[in-house]
């Protein structure tokens, strides 16, 4: 019986992980087409569509760099 739960847990994440692994290649393939002015472009309106994500991504990272910083 958990051999068998085992198994199918690993199977569900073996699945999800070779998913995201596609989905994340097929982003940046696409990505790698773009030209610098079309990913600036499109970074720009997302951040618009988006302030709260976009600030909240912001303190998380000065909030990173500064825990890393004080480390040293």
């Amino acid at each position: 019986m958990a051999q068998s739960v085992l198994s199918s847990i690993g199977q569900t994440a073996e699945r999800t992980v070779k998913e995201f692994a596609d989905a994340s290649r097929e982003k940046f393939d696409a990505i790698k087409k773009k030209s610098l002015e079309d990913l600036y472009g499109d970074t720009k309106d997302w951040v618009r569509q988006n302030p709260g994500k976009t600030l909240a991504g912001a303190l998380a990272t000065g909030f990173l760099i500064g825990r890393f910083l004080r480390r040293r």
